[in-house]
């Protein structure tokens, strides 16, 4: 047989040894578990910006943003900002009268509170600097599922 016919009809079948050692050591190994399905973040309920103004601390003021929130659900309230931002919050229930829960904070510029609604209707959170430091600041209320 030609020398040059027996390297070129040899490369076919080092590929299908190849490819078979490929299929035996990762092709169909039942050994690795299923994966874990990535857990729903929740529906958001309010995601706006708010525009904190300088001066206006959390002794003096703040800004709100409004919320429909459902009896017996779990909300996840989140505020970010520049980190130069020490923001605070406080939930109020639909009465705008009695206040729910406060944040804490979870970073430069950043705050949050779980809380587990205990009525359904409107409810407000009122955003505020610490210290007076004006800027935006995004807040997010999260349902959980």
């Amino acid at each position: 047989m030609n020398t040059r016919l027996g390297r070129i009809l040899s490369i076919p079948s080092h590929a299908a040894i190849l490819l078979g050692a490929l299929c035996l050591t990762g092709c169909g190994d039942s050994s690795n578990p299923t994966p874990t399905p990535t857990p729903t973040p929740g529906t958001v309920l309010l995601d706006t910006t708010l525009t904190l103004v300088a001066g206006v601390n959390c002794n003096t003021g703040g800004v709100s943003a409004d919320f429909a929130g459902t009896a017996g659900r779990t909300v996840v309230i989140t505020a970010t900002g520049a980190a130069t931002l020490t923001p605070r919050f406080t939930l109020y229930a639909p009465d705008f009268a009695t206040q729910l829960g406060g944040s804490s904070s979870t970073g430069a510029g950043a705050s949050s509170l779980t809380f587990a609604l205990t009525q359904t209707g409107t409810h407000h959170v009122t955003a505020c600097d610490l210290t007076g430091v004006a800027g935006a600041l995004r807040v997010v209320v999260t349902q959980r599922p």
